[in-house]
């Protein structure tokens, strides 16, 4: 799994460079609900998590705006037109080219002048500047994760990122600041605490700034965006660079799921969010959201379970999520309590937890055919007791819609008999693979694979496959233990 993107530092400014979208009436509703009580606890507030997904509440009537709130916009249809996670080739190859590149090393301030002289050559509209001049510092610009992780930052002047083409994220919001300026475009370095590489949402304090960030005024409304966070991700102590638009032009309603200003205003929100507030939300990136339809709203920091939680959402096609359960207080990964089912146009996860205590979960994505998934989200898992049930591990695999719906609980019972039913699209062959046997499953004519399997004594795993034909490869969608 790739690592999370990087969070960066101000003055030590820890930033992110992590992985967009949705609609504000719904967040709103949602954000409301969950914020009518000021100060309320971060688990008094939540629903209980043995009960299925209910109405987070009503939402409050919005305050009127303070004469000195920034405005946002009606609609983001335009804005988020540019979200394309793809970066300006025009713009990506003029920065490279050796004349332009050696201008950047011996005259900063002439450089930003002719790049932005050929973005305004490119560009339609101030949409498109903000976008080239945040695509040109993303693509030129790599996180400086030595000195971070050293406690060595530099200064972060723009002219020195520009000819050092390194920064934290100071040095990106100073750099975006530079261009915006010269393209004649309002910006804004805002300061405030993101949730990032070096904080915890365990333990957090809000009131502690460690990152930097722009916001952007286009016409008469305000945007978010993240430089830093867009120009890569943080894979242990080093930083990877890989350009995303996920925190550029975002709606401020998700923005602030992971960014938190000094100053109220800078939220670009009405009414803005209280410290308590904010922690009462999940850590959520925008790609949640976006791939999600918005249905994982509900979902708070912490979450209360007696010894099990059930997550309903919905999912766009072509996208799968999976969960890594660790235990809080020890840091161990906790394996085979998770799984995952279709039910009708939602999607259902069960979460069993061993043992009363507090889970982290991590949250995953994977896009079409992939198995390489990406971070998410987090939240967290309050349980007040345990069990013992256990599923089988399911693994990414080129098959679509696996679900498996029989047995769903692991280990299996060896020296007994076995009914396996599996529903999977897009393949003519599902086998139950026993030591070297392989048992294969009919299919009914729907993609639903089922048999009875006799599980030898001695067995100690069992795994569910998928193929082409009888005699190809196979890929394991599934693996159980057995006892």
């Amino acid at each position: 799994m790739k690592g999370i993107r990087m969070f960066a530092a101000s003055a030590l400014c820890m930033a992110s460079l992590l992985s967009g979208c949705a609609t504000f009436d719904a967040i709103k509703s949602g954000i409301s609900g969950i914020f009518d009580k000021e100060g309320e606890s971060e688990t008094s507030a939540v629903q209980n998590a043995d009960a299925q997904k209910t109405s987070i509440g009503p939402a409050r009537t919005a305050a009127k705006p303070a004469a000195s709130a920034y405005k946002t916009p009606e609609s983001y249809e335009t804005a988020y037109s540019y979200r394309t996670d793809k970066a300006d080739k025009t713009i990506s190859a003029y920065i490279k080219q050796k004349e332009v590149d050696s201008l950047r090393q011996s005259d900063p301030a002439a450089w930003v002048k002719k790049v932005c002289a050929k973005i305004n050559e490119t560009a339609h509209g101030d949409f498109e500047r903000v976008k080239l001049a945040h695509d040109a510092i993303c693509i030129l610009v790599h996180y400086d994760a030595k000195n971070f992780w050293a406690g060595t930052v530099p200064s972060q002047d723009w002219q020195l990122v520009v000819r050092t083409k390194t920064a934290v994220c100071e040095g990106y919001a100073n750099l975006f600041q530079k261009f915006a300026g010269e393209l004649g475009i309002t910006a804004q370095k805002v300061s405030g605490y993101a949730r990032g590489v070096g904080s915890d949402i365990t333990n957090e304090n809000p009131r502690a700034a460690n990152h930097a960030w722009n916001i952007v005024r286009i016409g008469d409304a305000w945007y978010t965006l993240d430089c830093t966070w867009d120009s890569g991700y943080m894979s242990g102590k080093s930083s990877v660079q890989s350009y995303t638009t996920d925190w550029l032009f975002l709606k401020p309603e998700y923005f602030v799921y992971s960014h938190l200003p000094t100053e109220a205003k800078n939220q670009l929100i009405q009414p803005p969010l209280s410290q308590s507030d904010f922690l009462i939300l999940p850590d959520f990136r925008p790609k949640l959201f976006e791939l999600t339809n918005e249905s994982v709203s509900f979902i708070k920091k912490s979450m209360s379970a007696t010894d099990s939680l059930e997550l309903r959402y919905q999912l766009k096609d072509g996208v799968s999520l999976s969960f890594e359960v660790r235990d809080v207080a020890s840091g161990a990964v906790v394996s085979d309590r998770v799984l995952t089912e279709k039910d009708g146009g939602e999607v259902v996860t069960h979460f069993n937890l061993p043992k009363a205590g507090r889970y982290s979960v991590m949250v995953f994505y994977y896009l079409g055919n992939s198995k390489s998934g990406r971070s998410c989200g987090q939240f967290l898992i309050d349980a007040s007791s345990g069990n013992n049930v256990q599923y089988p591990k399911l693994y990414p695999s080129s098959a679509q819609n696996v679900s498996i719906i029989e047995p769903k609980q692991s280990p299996l019972e060896a020296g007994k008999t076995a009914h396996f039913a599996v529903h999977v699209e897009g393949t003519p062959v599902v086998t139950v693979i026993v030591g070297k046997n392989f048992v294969f499953l009919e299919n009914d004519g729907t993609d639903m694979f089922s048999g009875d399997v006799e599980i030898p004594r001695g067995t100690k795993q069992v795994s569910v496959s998928c193929g082409k034909s009888k005699t190809g490869s196979f890929e394991t969608i599934a693996v159980y233990s057995a006892k």
